[in-house]
């Protein structure tokens, strides 16, 4: 929060779409910005700081080298590849066909290796949380797990998922007054940007029937 640059969250951001949604003054905007790019954010670095590094530590499986792919389990009759994801909503249709082909060249450049030991090639699209054990379709070439699912495959335990809500105990609450701190801060140091500066875009504006009709 405390490294936050306006004009970098401005250009990730639609503000017409905060116009549009009636917003007329500085601290309001500056609110609803702050929340739009914490949400779009933390996804990713829960992931990357929570989900990847507690799905290392439980599988101990090394970190697969080819591109799309995170993780690489082997069994003795399996060779499971896995893509970590936070939550199961991530892909579009082009990015599921991306991440499909991602895994047929893994398997391709595996095949006569994973052949000759006598293993089958799995494809895993796991995800953190959510509520999806799918196989593959003919639109997905790749397994579907998350939440649950995907933590009782790399556990055994059908309650882990339920555990890593409890293994946090109350240390998030800890933290809750720091960021409630660093939040403050960016308020004000935004708003004062956009009112003691030209602000990124006009903060009043005509009302949209005004002139309508004239010449």
């Amino acid at each position: 929060m405390d490294k936050l640059n306006l004009k970098k969250v401005l250009r990730r951001k639609n503000p017409y779409l905060f116009r549009a949604n009636g917003i007329s003054n500085a601290p309001e905007m500056i609110t609803e910005l702050l929340t739009a790019h914490i949400s779009s954010s933390d996804e990713g670095i829960f992931g990357d700081e929570f989900f990847e590094p507690l799905f290392k530590f439980i599988t101990k499986s090394p970190i697969a080298a080819a591109k799309g792919i995170d993780f690489v389990i082997e069994t003795d009759d399996a060779y499971q590849a896995i893509s970590l994801k936070s939550g199961p909503n991530a892909f579009n249709s082009s990015q599921v066909a991306k991440q499909t082909q991602q895994f047929r060249e893994m398997e391709s450049s595996l095949r006569a290796t994973l052949r000759s030991l006598r293993k089958q090639f799995i494809p895993i699209m796991g995800c953190g949380y959510g509520k999806v054990n799918s196989p593959p379709t003919s639109a997905r070439g790749y397994y579907k797990l998350a939440g649950q699912a995907l933590w009782e495959k790399v556990t055994g335990d059908p309650d882990f998922y339920l555990k890593l809500v409890r293994l946090m105990r109350d240390d998030p609450d800890g933290h809750r007054p720091v960021f409630k701190q660093a939040w403050d801060r960016a308020v004000n140091r935004f708003v004062i940007l956009v009112t003691d500066e030209n602000p990124p875009f006009p903060l009043t504006l005509p009302s949209p029937h005004r002139g309508r009709g004239s010449g």
